[in-house]
């Protein structure tokens, strides 16, 4: 009968194949790499070394399913894919409209305050209600989408540069509710800027901050959104 010490030296020897297999790297590694093929992330390795540290991480469920939310633009077609995965995981961990408050207030971190305070408000579902993968699905687009907008209405701001008033910005902004509630598109353009520059009647007498745009553009992304019944 083998020792300790001996069965130690047999488990050594395993062959590299086999010491994969049973270590279970096998299986992550072939799921890391489906997922940077169907995600083709801008950073690979990067990528890689958040997948890698997500499984040695002690974190909750909610952050797990955060991070698949997130593993691609929404754009993308992975991303489908990759909200299924997550409605999945939390499913099966008892998916209520509390988890699912939570998991939108994080994907809200980075939003001002007060813009994330006024979408969740709008997105969020009774505490104990079932969360259908549609609903699930559409909340957290809007959640990802906000972000977009914020990155987008800072572009904007310094692209007016001298000319971004508090005229220029109250004229574009009314511009945008009108253009959005035609359209059903939120749609912060070079052209809308042209015209809010023109219209706007106390030109040059206000200057307006990053922040106070940023927020002013979002409130009229957040006011275009219908309130789940």
């Amino acid at each position: 009968m083998m020792n300790k010490k001996e069965k130690s030296n047999v488990e050594k020897i395993l062959d590299p194949e086999e010491y994969f297999e049973k270590s279970g790297v096998n299986n992550s590694i072939r799921d890391v790499i489906s997922l940077l093929v169907e995600n083709r992330p801008k950073d690979p390795i990067a990528f890689l070394s958040q997948y890698f540290a997500s499984l040695v991480e002690d974190v909750s469920v909610i952050v797990k399913a955060q991070r698949l939310l997130c593993l691609t633009h929404h754009s993308r077609p992975a991303f489908s894919d990759n909200v299924i995965s997550a409605y999945k995981l939390l499913r099966d961990k008892g998916f209520s409209g509390k988890v699912h408050n939570e998991l939108l207030k994080g994907l809200c971190n980075g939003l001002p305050p007060v813009i994330a305070e006024r979408l969740l408000e709008k997105l969020n579902c009774k505490e104990l209600d079932a969360v259908p993968h549609q609903l699930f699905y559409n909340n957290v687009l809007t959640c990802l989408v906000g972000h977009d907008y914020k990155k987008h209405s800072e572009l904007l701001y310094r692209e007016l540069g001298s000319a971004c008033d508090r005229g220029v910005c109250e004229a574009l902004f009314q511009l945008l509710a009108e253009h959005t509630e035609s359209s059903n598109k939120y749609e912060l353009s070079s052209s809308l800027i042209a015209r809010a520059i023109s219209s706007a009647s106390n030109y040059g007498q206000q200057y307006i901050s990053g922040e106070e745009f940023v927020i002013s553009a979002l409130d009229t992304y957040v006011d275009m959104l219908q309130t789940p019944p």
